[in-house]
């Protein structure tokens, strides 16, 4: 075993030695939201940065060839759906193609409910996973949690890898670098796009081929929709209300949202929420409201309401992530019955006869500009080196490309490697199929975003995206005066900065 008693974060912080009132302490202070928790050992990390230098013996990944086998490797996820099951069907390829290592994955319901078991095992390290996937806001923490291995680490201890990492599309390991370092050791990613109604476009004279790049012309073309006066239309524009669109927006427009560059040159310890731009979009979100060109489905509502509002013909244009391609793909050409997709909210029937447009999610300035979704993929520090060794062996089998070719086909996560761009079924999928068309202008999207400004790192993400939630709710539902509601969200969103500043002695 390895053990350091180094506060540096680039050193091995066993698992096994951390304090876990404090870990505790720090965890609450960095929950309370609705979807994640991003943070990093005190410094961040963008695309310019050099790669710092990192210890490998902090993953000992020499101790599978000696290790006895075959070592189980528990796996926490959050998937449902299709991707729950393509990554079950990866598990099985994996533990079939070798004796030494056997994948286990473990569901472990949504991605609230995994970071809370998380938390509660860090009282009992010896209980935490061997691998767990966790949403990408959770950088800044799962480094802070001291229980991860980075995969630079592991990089530098196996050379063979370098050039995999190095053919990754720099935007996504940007966004997942801290201080210079790769964390996670694999990566879901998705992105937001524009899904359309075509036959709904059409009959209010809009060219689906040419969908709305700007805010300004997603108005216009709202505008257009509704002027056509279609019958049972309500909005020509659906949304759930989410954080997320603002910091998609802020990103692409290279507009920080907490101080030390957004989080990557130091802790983020201050709220830079309010300023202009934050302004502007809660402006265009109210008017579009204001004015019938959107439909806002509250934060709190469950279920799949803005899906069903494009079903429905109620609305003719959703913005969503790119996760949701192959789901809808796969309801609309029937080749899944909606019971089967309970689990993800989906009851209703559906109208096969529909035709989807896909676009570029429509920007401040320019369409697909913002910041990379997912979930990051990270190897636990754990007791038993050969179970650290097993799992960046499974991890290594999972970023082969025909595995990432599986990974999109089947479960909506964008390629992140060019091979498996390139690759003659995804090629195929890309140009014959509308589900294959959804994901060609996501992966465009993708390969479009600045891996020299990748979004924030925050600490209490939760804390931002619930403040943030709260303020455009009652903007958009409510038509609440917008300074004081972002006044009211700054307020809160600083108190937790200052709170997880504290815990970890920043």
């Amino acid at each position: 075993m390895h053990r350091s008693e180094s506060p540096d974060p680039m050193r091995r912080r066993s698992r096994w030695w951390i304090a876990p009132v404090a870990a505790l302490a720090l965890l609450a202070a960095a929950c309370g939201g609705s979807s994640e928790e991003s943070n990093s050992g005190g410094s961040g990390g963008g695309g310019e940065e050099q790669a710092a230098e990192v210890d490998p013996s902090l993953c000992p990944v020499a101790a599978l060839e000696a290790a006895a086998g075959p070592i189980d490797v528990t796996l926490w996820h959050a998937y449902a759906g299709l991707t729950k099951t393509t990554l079950e069907e990866l598990a099985t390829k994996y533990n079939a193609s070798q004796q030494k290592v056997r994948v286990l994955v473990e569901s472990q319901g949504s991605y609230e409910e995994l970071l809370k078991k998380y938390e509660d095992r860090l009282a009992d390290p010896a209980s935490l996973p061997d691998i767990v996937l966790t949403e990408d806001t959770t950088t800044q923490f799962m480094i802070d949690s001291g229980t991860v291995v980075p995969a630079a680490a592991c990089i530098a201890a196996d050379p063979g890898s370098e050039a995999v990492y190095d053919a990754i599309l720099p935007a996504v390991t940007a966004a997942y670098t801290v201080d210079g370092v790769l964390w996670p050791a694999a990566f879901s990613v998705s992105t937001p796009v524009l899904y359309a109604n075509e036959n709904i476009l059409k009959a209010a004279g809009v060219d689906a081929t040419k969908l709305p790049g700007t805010l300004d012309e997603l108005r216009a073309t709202a505008e257009q929709i509704k002027a056509a006066n279609i019958p049972g239309l309500q909005a020509p524009l659906v949304m759930k209300v989410d954080s997320w669109y603002l910091e998609h927006w802020m990103t692409g427009d290279d507009k920080a949202l907490v101080n030390n560059e957004n989080g990557r040159a130091g802790l983020a310890t201050t709220s830079e929420l309010l300023q202009p731009t934050t302004t502007q979009i809660m402006e265009w979100l109210q008017g579009m409201v204001a004015d019938g060109l959107l439909k806002a489905i509250p934060s709190t509502a469950s279920g799949v309401d803005e899906y069903l509002a494009i079903n429905n013909k109620t609305s003719a244009m959703l913005i969503q992530t790119s996760t949701a391609i192959s789901t809808v793909a796969a309801l609309l050409s029937g080749q899944v019955d909606e019971s089967a997709l309970s689990s993800e909210g989906v009851n209703a029937d559906v109208d096969q006869s529909l035709k989807i447009a896909f676009g570029p999610t429509p920007g401040l300035t320019g369409a697909g500009k913002g910041q990379i979704g997912g979930s990051g993929w990270y190897l636990v520090d754990g007791p038993d080196d050969a179970a650290i060794a097993a799992g960046w062996d499974f991890l290594e089998f999972f970023l082969q490309t025909p595995n990432q070719v599986a990974w999109t086909l089947q479960g909506s996560y964008l390629p992140i490697l060019q091979s498996a761009a390139d690759d003659p079924a995804l090629q195929q999928e890309f140009t014959s199929t509308p589900k294959g068309q959804g994901l060609s202008v996501a992966y465009q999207s993708l390969q479009s975003l600045d891996p020299e400004f990748p979004g924030p790192v925050i600490g209490p993400y939760n804390s931002f995206r619930t403040e943030v939630r709260t303020a455009m709710d009652n903007v958009m539902l409510s038509n609440a005066p917008i300074q004081p509601a972002l006044d009211g969200a700054n307020a809160k969103f600083q108190a937790a900065l200052d709170a997880y500043a504290a815990d970890v002695g920043g």
